[in-house]
């Protein structure tokens, strides 16, 4: 069933230490059990008194080792065996400042209990087994350290130990032990600052923030800013000596792995002779470029930039064009990590071409050079007459393939002229073209004329020889002096070089001539020589005949016919025309024709009225302008026969045919 139970009041006869405590149940009808129960309850509400007898061998010494002993409090509850003890050194006990002993515990034995140089308190207070104590029933004994602080640390260094990655930042200690140890080292307390100054100058800027037994001291959770420490070697007295010389630094870290790449390299404004080289890190580094012609090999030059960035460009020159090129980016960050991307390749542009170079139109002092250039933004002729050059003409061209023709002017005639075309490309970098050569037209020059008469022609004839110095042609410009309107001109057109030859015929007799000799050469520059005079011989032979024909002709028929001689001849040189003849043969001409005083090659006489059908004989008379006569040898010859009338030939062939006709 169901019941209440109330809380019993306290009973005061419950007394300090052990009591016994009897129990029963009841219903809630009031029946109580017949039997009980028993237990014992234990009541300590009295801390124990201070330990007794409290003393320290030795009471004084100059080393920290030290041994305390003492006895039981005069009043405690429980068992003594179950009291523990709490000593302190240099300050009272209190709950949070105590070094408890095991039950029982009544000495401590000899150990560094000094904390300090000179007067040291040694405190124990008794806790029974119930944990009652009481702070303030303390015993005590003073004991004193005269020992000697150790020396200064000697040779502080620091040195940053900071893990950049994860931004650990952390700084480390190192010294050597004191020379003068004193009576031993047994920690080094460290002091740190973040004001610029030092220990020895202002010690009170610096704070502890550790303490080791060894010679190194590791300063961690920092943050990226200068920080200054020194420290102290002290005994196990805490007895410090002086403090040590104050080292310095900004923790900063290192990497211990390079950089990685997050981007290329790539490649970009390749020309004949430069490309660019970019690419990008996931920190700063600095940059560089290992490249050569063959993979895997590198020349020893390797361009670079010290500067410390995420973003690398490289700028490489001096390549040679249409040339493939192998590299790898390099790149070292600020601790010394290097790192490397695979190898890639390009390839510069195709340098600038000139190519079907000719010379055109070369002249006396000109000359036109026509090339093809591709690639090339200008060109640079150089020319002169040794392959110095001196002089120089630039000419802005296409890229794409065009051809040119350029004129060079202002040239000596005559002269060897060296010449190249030199290309640029579009960064204006030069590529040498070949040295050719040329050689201007000389100045057409005639000299040594000689004139020479021809003997036995039937006219004046002088053969006219001269030379030149270059291939032209030959003109001979003559005429009777003081008649220029009666000029004359003997032209060959064939181009000659050295000695010249021309005959010039039907000459004047006796007579004052003027001549100059001319030339052309190929491109119309005219050489002429200086003025000639000669005098034509006079003309003592007479013509010579030839080719003599002579031909019949009737005119009109019966008896009104007349016969007619047409005569024809030549003669070597211009002459008169008439023919002498007479019936039959013989040597007498009883008739001659009128003379035709035309002086001519080419002659015709018509003789006319003559007898048909009989003989006749006849010779030719000729004369020059000179008067030389030729006659030509006798010529026998038959005038044709006259034809009949009309009426005769009908009434004949009528009395042939029929018979008509009357004989006689």
């Amino acid at each position: 069933g169901s019941y209440t139970t109330v809380q019993s009041p306290d009973f005061a006869n419950i007394a300090e230490g052990s009591n016994l405590i009897y129990l029963r149940t009841w219903d809630n009808a009031g029946n109580v059990s017949s039997t009980y129960i028993s237990g014992a309850l234990k009541v300590n509400t009295t801390s124990p008194s201070s330990p007794q007898s409290l003393a320290v061998t030795p009471s004084t010494s100059t080393s920290n080792s030290y041994a305390f002993s003492w006895a039981a409090p005069a009043t405690y509850t429980g068992q003594v065996g179950n009291i523990t003890y709490c000593y302190t050194i240099n300050s009272v006990p209190s709950a949070t400042a105590c070094t408890w002993t095991s039950a029982g515990t009544t000495s401590l034995s000899a150990g560094a209990y000094a904390t300090q140089p000179s007067t040291n308190t040694f405190y124990v207070v008794a806790r029974d087994e119930a944990s009652n104590v009481n702070y303030d029933t303390y015993a005590s004994v003073s004991f004193t350290y005269s020992g000697s602080a150790p020396g200064i640390p000697r040779n502080t260094d620091i040195a940053d130990i900071s893990i950049k990655s994860t931004s650990n930042w952390k700084l480390t200690i190192s010294w050597d032990a004191p020379s003068d140890v004193g009576a031993g080292v047994s920690t080094y307390k460290i002091y740190r600052g973040t004001t610029n100054t030092t220990c020895s100058s202002s010690f009170s800027s610096f704070t502890n923030v550790g303490s080791t037994a060894g010679t190194a001291y590791t300063d961690t959770g920092l943050s990226q800013q200068t920080y200054y420490y020194c420290l102290k070697a002290c005994d196990s007295a805490n007895n410090c000596g002086a403090v040590s010389s104050t080292v310095s630094k900004k923790p900063t870290g290192k990497y211990t792995t390079a950089a990685s790449l997050t981007s290329g390299p790539t490649v970009s404004s390749i020309t004949t002779q430069k490309a660019k080289i970019t690419w990008s890190t996931d920190r700063k580094s600095d940059s560089k470029i290992q490249y050569g012609t063959s993979s895997g090999s590198y020349l020893t030059e390797e361009p670079s930039n010290s500067t410390q960035t995420t973003d690398h460009t490289i700028n490489l020159s001096n390549l040679t064009a249409g040339t493939t090129y192998y590299y790898k980016a390099k790149w070292t960050d600020e601790d010394g990590n290097t790192g490397t991307s695979s190898e890639k390749s390009f390839t510069t542009s195709a340098a600038p071409t000139v190519k079907d170079v000719t010379v055109s139109n070369i002249g006396l002092a000109s000359a036109i050079i026509n090339y093809t250039t591709k690639d090339a933004s200008k060109v640079r002729i150089y020319y002169g007459k040794t392959t110095s050059f001196g002089g120089t003409k630039e000419i802005s061209t296409s890229t794409s393939e065009t051809s040119y023709s350029t004129k060079l002017a202002s040239l000596d005639d005559g002269i060897k002229y060296y010449y190249k075309i030199n290309s640029f490309d579009s960064e204006n970098s030069e590529y040498e073209g070949t040295i050719l050569d040329f050689q201007t037209l000389p100045r057409p020059k005639i000299t040594k004329v000689r004139l020479q008469e021809i003997k036995g022609t039937a006219q004046p004839a002088v053969l006219v020889s001269w030379n030149s110095n270059t291939e032209v042609s030959s003109i001979i410009t003559y005429f009777p002096q003081g008649m220029p309107g009666q000029a004359r001109d003997e032209v060959n057109i064939k181009l000659v070089k050295g000695e010249h030859k021309m005959l010039l015929k039907g000459l004047l007799p006796n007579t004052n001539y003027i001549l100059i000799v001319k030339g052309r050469d190929k491109i119309g520059n005219e050489a002429k020589s200086d003025t000639q005079k000669f005098t034509t011989a006079t003309d003592t032979r007479p013509p010579a005949i030839s080719d003599l024909k002579v031909e019949g002709a009737i005119q009109g028929a019966g008896e009104e016919a007349q016969a007619q001689l047409l005569v024809s001849f030549n003669t070597d040189e211009p002459a008169t025309s008439q023919v002498e003849f007479g019936e039959g043969t013989g040597a007498s001409y009883s008739q001659k024709t009128q003379e035709d005083a035309n002086l001519t090659l080419n002659h015709l006489v018509v003789i006319s009225n003559l007898v048909p059908s009989k003989v006749y004989h006849l010779r030719v008379i000729t004369k020059d302008s000179a008067g030389n006569k030729t006659e030509s040898v006798d010529r026998v010859t038959i005038t044709p026969k006259a034809t009949q009338s009309a009426l005769n030939l009908v009434v004949g062939n009528l009395s042939e045919v029929f018979g008509f006709l009357g004989k006689k």
